[in-house]
């Protein structure tokens, strides 16, 4: 397999050709502050980037689009947008039209925030003709992790659909910052259009709260989250844990069960060989309490975004997820 590197990026953003604040340029520009090594911009029915992707400096910056209705969000990445006519669509057909008409031209497909209060997916979700799900909208909240439940019943299904991150950032509010809060981090050949978008399809990937925040990597052999390995009695994958934060909690789940858990102390770092028992997938995730001042901070951050889901009983969230490694 050819050599891969690490690259992160946020999919999801807007400038003020749709509804955010800020123009493409001054976006590019807040997104090298923070250190990523591609970005997708994806406004409203339009088109910010043009016809193909460039580099700003080092930055990778990929067309994309959210196709957007009353019914449901859906972002298409890549070269071969499709052209909008300002027309917001109404119904299922019309997605799945956009869906079969961005795949013809090679782009990427990933449904939005499905289970958002107020911008929710109301549509045939299961069976929609989609790469991805953004598992991840903005920060951590209830609708994420109702998002996550849905996504792993769908892996354990057999279904591989791969998970995406997206800030969905449009501006600042006072001093928060929300851009690329989630991170996405890829593992692929290069940092072109091409080998960004195929790592994002086939889940070469782990999503955490922000460039600097944990990482987690899950590897056999040369393949990591995302391939398919062969199963093999006795055969033990490898997790590397990054820039951990004391008192989270990290799993490691084959299909529904948990097969390693560790309760964070002072380290920053972790290397374990696990045991592997059962064909199917292997993931892993960090989590965390709600509590204190952090819980405070969350119900006034919802009371802003999504007061519909502020009374919705939350006291665990996620820090860091992975896509699972396909074990056959």
């Amino acid at each position: 397999m050819p050599n891969r590197i690490w690259l992160c990026g946020d999919t999801h953003m807007h400038s003020s050709i749709s509804d955010g604040k800020y123009t493409p340029d001054e976006l590019i520009s807040k997104c090298k502050t923070k250190g990523l090594d591609w970005i997708i911009i994806t406004d409203h029915n339009k088109n910010a980037v043009g016809e193909k992707s460039y580099y700003s400096e080092n930055l990778l910056v990929i067309p994309g689009a959210e196709y957007t209705g009353r019914n449901g969000h859906m972002n298409i990445y890549g070269s071969g947008l499709p052209e909008f006519d300002g027309t917001r669509p109404e119904k299922y057909e019309q997605y799945l039209s956009m869906s079969a008409l961005a795949h013809s031209n090679g782009c990427t497909v990933s449904i939005n925030h499905p289970f958002c209060s107020r911008f929710g997916w109301r549509m045939p979700l299961e069976d929609f003709p989609a790469d991805c799900v953004e598992i991840w909208n903005m920060f951590m909240h209830q609708s994420n992790m109702t998002c996550i439940s849905w996504w792993e019943r769908q892996i354990l299904g057999g279904r591989r659909i791969a998970a995406v991150g997206g800030s969905d950032y449009h501006r600042d509010y006072g001093t928060s910052n929300m851009l690329a809060s989630p991170t996405t981090f890829v593992f692929a050949e290069s940092n072109s259009e091409k080998d960004i978008l195929s790592a994002l399809r086939r889940g070469n990937s782990f999503i955490t709260n922000s460039p600097d925040a944990s990482r987690l990597v899950l590897s056999y052999k040369d393949c990591v989250q995302g391939d398919e390995v062969k199963f093999v009695p006795g055969m033990k994958v490898h997790l590397r844990a990054e820039r951990l934060r004391k008192n989270m909690t990290l799993r490691v789940f084959n299909n529904e069960k948990i097969i390693y858990e560790h309760r964070i102390g002072g380290e920053s770092e972790l290397n374990e060989d696990i045991s592997i028992t059962e064909k199917g997938f292997v993931r892993a995730q960090i989590t965390y309490r709600l509590r204190g001042f952090r819980k405070a901070f969350f119900n006034i951050k919802m009371a802003l975004w999504r007061p519909k889901e502020k009374n919705i009983p939350y006291d665990t969230a996620v820090w860091c997820i992975t896509n699972p490694m396909w074990v056959v």
